[in-house]
């Protein structure tokens, strides 16, 4: 089997950790406070720091893989209406005014994104005989505006102070108090993680055109859809723990692909340590910035990830 790629250095996978270790140490002490407590650091600083872990490695992996499935360099997490499933379920609940624990909205988050994800496939399967990518990134786009305008309707009839929670949910939020979301996102972190993983070899062949694969006796169809169902847990599960976290699962996996090529053996794992790394530098950027304030992670990344798309967008434009 031949890819694209080359094997990455023992000194690559070093670096690569080492610099994920001195972020992390510089995030667990970034803060309004100097010289923290240990309870600060133990029940606030260090949970957060796993969850930019989590959400970091799921968002780059979800984005790795739907860029290969969709052939389409721009796609990301959200491409197939994540965020508008979670936001709607989300949304609702927080308009409903129900006294529900942090993990009852995360659930209900996650839920409303896989929900999405099965719509989406479900339209995309049902429209014709198009390129299998291009149906199921227009059914994505179609949902992702029905989403937007039902829940800008949404906040159109309920008061202040609910508009004001849904925004700040769909902005995205690493602030945690305790352990509860950091265990909650682990589960579906690993389980997605683990069946792409598993399926790297599958990636390669795939990648090579569905054809081919099938003659090498790749179940493509099957295959594809286990991925994604893989893609989709990992970032629909972030999306109902963190909110909306955009551009991470885009600008990773193209920074990724210049270090270790497009074979997916390779790519994978630095992509999942990749996103790992930009997310704690976004979440500590986040707290510098207008400390002793903190902006939402989603504006930080936005702003970081916007010009990256226009750059791809044009590079894609120049090579028709």
């Amino acid at each position: 089997m031949m890819v694209s790629g080359r094997k990455p250095s023992a000194g690559f996978w070093v670096l690569l950790i080492l610099a994920i270790v001195i972020a992390g140490i510089f995030s667990l002490m970034v803060g309004p406070m100097g010289d923290p407590p240990g309870w600060v650091v133990f029940r606030l600083r260090l949970p957060r720091f796993v969850l930019a872990l989590l959400t970091g490695s799921a968002l780059s992996i979800s984005g790795c893989i739907l860029q290969s499935l969709l052939r389409n360099d721009l796609a990301t997490p959200y491409t197939l209406g994540i965020s508008a499933g979670a936001g709607l379920v989300a949304g609702s609940v927080i308009i409903s005014g129900l006294a529900i624990p942090v993990i009852g909205l995360v659930a209900a988050g996650t839920a409303g994104a896989l929900l999405a994800v099965i719509a989406v496939y479900a339209l995309a399967s049902g429209g014709g005989r198009g390129e299998y990518g291009a149906t199921l990134l227009l059914a994505g786009v179609t949902m992702n505006l029905i989403g937007a305008a039902i829940l800008l309707m949404f906040e159109y009839f309920s008061d202040a102070s609910r508009i004001l929670e849904i925004v700040r949910w769909m902005m995205g939020d690493l602030a945690v108090i305790g352990w509860g979301k950091p265990l909650f996102l682990i589960i579906p972190a690993v389980i997605g993680t683990l069946i792409v993983f598993s399926r790297t070899d599958v990636l390669n062949q795939i990648s090579q055109g569905d054809d081919l694969a099938s003659t090498r006796g790749v179940s493509v169809r099957r295959e594809r859809n286990l991925l994604l169902v893989a893609a989709a847990v990992l970032a629909g599960s972030t999306v109902g723990t963190v909110g909306p976290v955009g551009f991470v699962g885009l600008i990773v996996p193209h920074i990724m692909r210049r270090f270790v090529g497009a074979d997916y053996r390779y790519l994978v794992p630095a992509s999942a340590l990749g996103g790992m790394l930009l997310m704690i530098l976004a979440d500590s950027l986040s707290r510098i910035a207008v400390s002793p304030a903190e902006l939402p992670i989603g504006i930080v990344m936005s702003l970081l990830g916007g010009p990256f798309f226009l750059v791809v967008l044009l590079k894609n434009s120049r090579r028709k």
